[in-house]
């Protein structure tokens, strides 16, 4: 006879348990008779239960499978009956208990009796549903179905309350009251009536259903109620048609106000709603027109109406017809559980005016060409070509055919004198170069005019080739940020003084090689000399024919000669000045040694005889000094004709005088005090329909240059404009009958140009 592979022992064999009052418990030993380890597992089974695994939670197992044993070595397990295999049975019945190994072929049986004794406590109820997840539409009826079963040895009269839904859906309450026998089933359920469409949001719905019995714990069982969407979205708008301007479109005007078209959104649905709105064929919009919408995404609920604004902006056309702008907007909801159904579409249209319409341009065509006109380069007070900015400094060439401008707007141009009075023919040259600071002085080069010397506010002084455009030749600095206030150059061009605001006065070599000019960085430049005066120099000339005397003049109205050759300096007798007078301008002629003009913020205009102190200690001489030439305001700039016989005068009141001079250089005031006014600034003016001028911008600089029987004068000032006035020799002055034999030829460089305001 084969031996068995597993010995079990079973203690008690009998049991007495009474449900809801402590467990009955028995252990179990299962001892390995193989010859191999062992893991060993229970499974315990009742007499009258027909399915072991739906009915195992009546008891418990400690531990449920064992570890793996050696031969002859056992486990021991700890079985604790927690419930009636049978609810509602009184009585004696067999246990089964099956020791079994997954190891070992086969498995050992014990019986086990146990005694149910009559329980006197109550014993939860068990509840069941036979459908847990609902799907309902607004306004729908449905039953919701429950089973209870009473697992007790008593009768027990069950209580149900549903949690979790609106209590109104419900059409009776919800709570329900039944018996139930022992061990008995019952069934019974709960009628809920959906609301409307808006009133019922689509989403899920989660509830519990709750069975109570006297004292008793309560049971739960849950479910989930879930309705479906339903419903429609109303998308309209009102007025679909806009116009820019919105209104008298048929008048002329610039405006070109945004219009704004109101969108109304109806939710008729029971979701909670985000909608979009997306403009159909985005790339037909013209690129001058713009769309805008607040807000960009508009939140609805149930039910709910809101709008949308959009703002359409669109650039007017400036003639010609009317223009259509077409808008197709379609809505689209964030929520798409409702299918293909969407808002649907709107179709705008923003009609847009033109500025000028057609009635407008056929009346007024003489009236837009003569617009044209003053728009265009041909008008000389045109601002949109020239400086944008106050002009500092101009310069004529020797040979009068052009003249340079310097700016605060940080470039140096050129124009053509001889196009100026020609309005098929812009004067404007071009521009010679472009710097980092304002220009604060411009100098022609005086052999050939091939080269412009430009002082900038920082203190670079910077070398542009005339005869080619934008090209620098070189460019340097002694004194960062000591802005220079003058240049002045020798008359064989090898030198440059310059004037600055620290008060040094410098002498520069400006001469260089074809090699030099080749070179794409020159080594660092020194000056030549050096003087230190203490005021700001505004203004230097070379007053003697060697070029050894320099005049130089300034803050405090100091007036100096320095001796280059002895570096001595002396002090010119002038009315005493504070600190915020100044000697803006000095001036000298060519072919009248000793001739100086000097000009100040107090209005007067001096004009000197240096011939009787340039070379002895003797006093030097005035001329002439007057103080009405420009209204006594500060005189910015003056400059002389060559031979001397005239001279003019720019100043703050924004005006160009001419003044003939005698031969001994005094102001011949018998023929014209008052001067020859050549050139006014553009005034500044005030009000709308009766305009009233104010002020008028101030001349910063002048120059004069003669040829032939014609002055040439130029003139720069702070309303951006650069002017050249013509005026012609005056026989009847005594200085214009000089023998031409005192009068050298001038000589005649190359030059270049620039754009001229006629006056």
């Amino acid at each position: 006879m084969k031996e068995k592979s597993v010995e079990t022992y079973i203690f008690p064999k009998e049991l007495t348990f009474k449900p809801g009052d402590r467990p009955a418990s028995f252990e179990i030993t299962a001892i390995n008779q193989s010859d191999r380890f062992a893991g060993f597992q229970i499974e315990v089974s009742a007499a009258g239960v027909d399915d072991v695994g739906e009915r195992r939670n009546w008891y418990a197992i400690s531990p449920e499978v064992s570890t793996k044993k050696p031969p002859g070595d056992s486990t021991k397990f700890q079985v604790t009956v927690i419930d009636t295999p049978i609810p509602g049975f009184v009585g004696l019945m067999n246990l089964t208990v099956r020791i079994f190994s997954l190891d070992l072929p086969d498995e050992d049986r014990e019986i086990l009796r146990l005694h149910v004794e009559q329980s006197d406590r109550e014993v939860p109820l068990v509840l069941e549903m036979p459908v847990k997840e609902f799907i309902a539409k607004p306004g729908e009826q449905l039953d919701i179905p429950v089973e209870i079963f009473n697992p007790s040895q008593l009768p027990a009269k069950a209580t149900l309350r549903l949690q979790g839904l609106n209590p109104k859906w419900l059409e009776r309450s919800a709570d329900k009251s039944l018996n139930v026998g022992a061990g008995k089933e019952a069934e019974t359920f709960f009628s809920c009536q959906l609301p409307q469409t808006v009133e019922t949001i689509a989403r899920v719905y989660p509830f519990k259903i709750q069975a109570s019995r006297g004292k008793a714990p309560p049971t739960f069982i849950e479910a989930t109620l879930e309705v479906s969407p339903q419903g429609s979205m109303a998308f309209q708008c009102s007025e679909k048609l806009r116009r820019i301007p919105i209104k008298w479109t048929w008048l002329p005007g610039w405006q070109a106000p945004p219009v704004r078209f109101q969108l109304d959104f109806d939710n008729r649905t029971n979701l909670e709603q985000t909608i979009t709105l997306q403009l159909e064929d985005e790339e037909s919009l013209p690129r001058n027109a713009s769309i805008q919408l607040d807000p960009e995404r508009l939140a609805l609920s149930p039910g709910e109406s809101k709008s949308m604004e959009v703002t359409a902006r669109s650039r007017r056309p400036l003639l010609g017809f009317a223009r259509q702008i077409a808008l197709a907007f379609q809505a689209i909801p964030a929520d798409k559980r409702l299918g293909n159904t969407t808002p649907g579409r709107q179709f705008l249209k923003v009609r847009v005016s033109p500025i000028i319409p057609l009635w407008l341009i056929l009346l007024g065509i003489p009236i837009f060409l003569r617009l044209v006109w003053q728009l265009s380069y041909l008008n000389p007070e045109n601002p949109w070509f020239g400086h944008q900015a106050a002009v500092n400094s101009v310069a004529i060439n020797g040979e009068g055919s052009s003249v340079i401008s310097g700016s605060n707007d940080r470039t140096i141009r050129m124009w053509d004198i001889t196009g100026f009075g020609r309005n098929l023919i812009n004067p404007e040259i071009g521009i010679v170069g472009e710097t980092d600071k304002a220009v604060r002085v411009v100098r022609y080069k005086p052999v050939d005019n091939n080269t412009i010397a430009a002082g900038l506010e920082n203190g670079d002084i910077q070398l542009w080739d005339s005869l080619s455009r934008m090209r620098l030749l070189d460019s340097f600095v002694f004194r960062k940020d000591d802005r220079v206030l003058d240049l002045s150059f020798t008359r064989d061009s090898r030198s440059l003084f310059s004037a600055h605001g620290s008060g040094l006065v410098l002498k520069w070599d400006v001469e260089y090689t074809l090699e030099e000019l080749q070179q794409d960085d020159l080594p660092p430049k020194r000056p030549l000399l050096e003087q230190q005066m203490d005021f700001a120099a505004y203004a230097l000339e070379l007053v003697d024919p060697e070029d050894d005397i320099l005049a130089i003049a300034g803050r405090f109205n100091q007036l100096v000669l320095w001796n280059m050759r002895t570096n001595q300096t002396r002090i010119l007798p002038y009315t005493e000045g504070g600190k915020d007078d100044y000697i803006f301008s000095l001036a000298t002629a060519e072919l009248r040694p000793g001739l100086l003009v000097t000009a100040d913020n107090q209005g007067e205009i001096t004009i000197w005889n240096l011939s009787t102190c340039l070379y002895s200690p003797r006093s030097c001489q005035i001329v002439d000094r007057w103080s009405d030439g420009h209204e006594e305001r500060p005189v910015r700039s003056v400059s002389l004709t060559r031979d001397g016989c005239y001279l003019v005068s720019g100043g703050d009141d924004g005006r160009v005088v001419l003044w003939p001079l005698s031969p001994d250089g005094s102001r011949a005031g018998v023929q014209y005090p008052n001067g020859i006014e050549l050139a006014r600034s553009r005034p500044v003016k005030e009000g709308w329909f009766f305009q009233k001028i104010v002020s008028y911008p101030k001349i910063n600089s002048v120059n004069v240059r003669q040829r032939k029987e014609r002055l040439y004068i130029a003139s720069g000032s702070d309303d951006t404009q650069l002017r050249v006035s013509y005026a012609k020799r005056l026989p009847e002055l005594s200085c214009d009958r000089i023998p031409q034999s005192q009068q050298n030829n001038e000589r005649q460089p190359t030059s270049s140009s620039s754009q001229i305001n006629n006056q």
